[in-house]
């Protein structure tokens, strides 16, 4: 309970100090404000990792398919029965 007391009060202290240094830049004169509105973090903040996540592992799975299906169309195999026949076959054409 203790440290989840420390971690709301460094949020308040970083959001004033963030607050002031916006007022600084923006050459408005800085005050100090008790209220802070801090939006406690969601458990569903960070869905759109796990999404990012799951389309990178689809693609990575989809690219290797495709991939590895047009390799294996572009390798002429030397033991294919047909080059064999061919290769072997007493008959020459004139």
């Amino acid at each position: 309970m203790e440290k989840n007391f420390t971690m709301e009060k460094l949020l308040e202290n970083l959001h004033t100090v963030l607050q002031a240094i916006n007022k600084t830049l923006n050459n408005a004169p800085c005050q100090s404000d008790t209220q802070h509105n801090i939006t406690k973090p969601n458990k569903d903040d960070n869905a759109y990792i796990f999404i990012i996540f799951v389309m990178f592992l689809f693609a990575v799975t989809v690219g290797s398919l495709i991939l590895g299906y047009t390799r294996s169309k572009n390798v002429d195999k030397r033991s294919d029965p047909y080059h064999v026949y061919i290769k072997n076959s007493p008959v020459s054409v004139i």
